[in-house]
């Protein structure tokens, strides 16, 4: 009999000690999803106050011509806090300093792949089948000359016809794929080349106060354009600022040309924001895009009654292009812009 007691007590006492753990585990569950949300509210308040720093001063400048320092400072006496212990940092980054690639020909696709090492010949192989991928039209019309067939793939499929939706969309396109992705499907150094010279986003012009020297060789500048152009946009000999160039004419006379091509200009025309909240242990990350051409005027929230009229519409000084949250992508494999 005290056999069979003591039996039933260790048997009750496991089971006790697996549903204290299971409620546990169920408990930090729940408290980290818990956390997540305020995190996630936490990221786009920061990302809300950061977009009316940049609103405020392009309606005080009238337009924005380069990433201000300032404007990570202007945020911490913007009146915005985070709760007490959270850290949130935001970070700007001029995504028009790229190349738009749904923008791009051939000649500046081919200039930017021998840019990062690949010869005449295969350089231009691969920009016209990837022009091809991209270039627009009905995907069910006849076959583009310039496309490898995909036909005979398993399953068959047929050229996009439109921009890249994402930079592991290259996968699909039938370039050498060994140059852009190694044998566990990382983005090989090619890859993420073309990642820091071009945009996903569509946009006019790149701004020359900005862009990298190997995206204005792409576009056409020649070496010692290039270093000119860097040398100038560096700091004066005295330590202060080189004022930005506020007009193509400007950045121009610097080179000795009376005109530029049509596909540089001197302003931001796409902002790239990256928002990271961190409390304890758990980080937040948001990631966004906005377009500065201008107001969207399309935004709507729900009536509260039948007569709201125009008093439901929101007009936005930015046009939201994208945004991307919980981004944990190892740096190896990184195939988006940073």
């Amino acid at each position: 009999m005290i056999v069979l007691v003591l039996v039933t007590l260790l048997l009750a006492a496991f089971l006790v000690a697996a549903f204290i753990r299971r409620s546990g585990t169920e408990l930090l569950a729940d408290a980290r999803a818990n956390l997540g949300r305020e995190l996630r509210a936490e990221a786009y308040s920061a990302l809300e106050s950061a977009l009316a720093i940049v609103a405020a001063q392009r309606a005080a400048d009238g337009e924005l011509y380069r990433v201000d320092p300032d404007w990570t400072e202007a945020l911490v006496h913007s009146g915005y806090e985070p709760a007490v212990g959270r850290e949130v940092t935001v970070e700007f980054s001029d995504e028009s300093a790229r190349i738009s690639l749904p923008r791009a020909e051939v000649d500046v696709l081919q200039a930017a792949l021998e840019g990062a090492g690949l010869d005449v010949f295969r350089a231009e192989q691969m920009a016209r089948t990837l022009w091809a991928w991209m270039r627009p039209g009905d995907a069910e019309a006849a076959s583009d000359p310039d496309a490898p067939d995909y036909h005979r793939h398993e399953p068959a499929y047929r050229s996009a016809r439109r921009p890249l939706l994402a930079w592991s969309e290259l996968a699909a396109v039938e370039m050498d794929r060994r140059l852009f992705f190694d044998e566990d499907g990382n983005a090989t150094e090619l890859a993420q080349a073309l990642t820091r010279d071009f945009s996903l986003h569509a946009f006019a012009r790149s701004n020359l106060n900005s862009a990298s020297a190997s995206a204005l060789t792409a576009l056409g500048l020649e070496a010692a354009e290039v270093r000119a152009l860097e040398a100038h946009r560096n700091l004066a000999p005295d330590g202060s600022e080189v004022r930005a160039w506020r007009s193509v004419v400007e950045a121009g006379a610097v080179l000795g040309h009376t005109a530029l091509p049509a596909w540089f200009g001197t302003r931001i025309e796409v902002l790239r924001l990256h928002v990271t909240v961190r409390q304890g242990g758990v980080v937040y990350r948001l990631m966004a895009v906005v377009g500065l051409g201008g107001t969207t005027g399309g935004a709507r929230v729900p009536p509260d009654n039948a007569a709201g009229g125009d008093r439901n519409r929101l007009d936005y000084p930015f046009a939201v292009l994208e945004i991307r949250e919980d981004l944990e992508a190892p740096a190896h494999s990184h195939l988006e812009p940073t």
